[in-house]
């Protein structure tokens, strides 16, 4: 399966990609390799985001049965006036691909 994690437009940027989209066979392995990618949770309660503009990453990651599946929703939440990265793809040791 694959976890869409979006980012939070926080004090009017992105840091690293807009999307992380995860290759994993649960939810609790994509959280886990989400992480290890970068993207982090519950930022405005760990101080690493403010809380006017709210956390950077949303917990709740959307799920695709494929690749296709998932890619084909990059252009419904990509901000084309930021220079950051549009997505990243993150794979588990036992994820499908390469």
């Amino acid at each position: 399966m694959f976890f869409r994690y979006n980012q939070n437009n926080t004090n009017g940027c992105f840091i690293g990609p807009q999307i992380v989209f995860v290759d994993a066979a649960s939810a609790e392995e994509a959280e886990a390799l989400a992480r290890s990618a970068g993207v982090y949770f519950d930022g405005v309660e760990t101080g690493a985001d403010c809380l006017c503009c709210g956390d950077r990453w949303f917990r709740e990651a959307d799920t695709f049965a494929t690749e296709a599946e998932a890619l084909a929703t990059v252009e419904a939440w990509r901000v084309d006036e930021d220079d950051s990265p549009v997505y990243r793809i993150v794979r588990g040791d036992g994820a499908r691909g390469a």
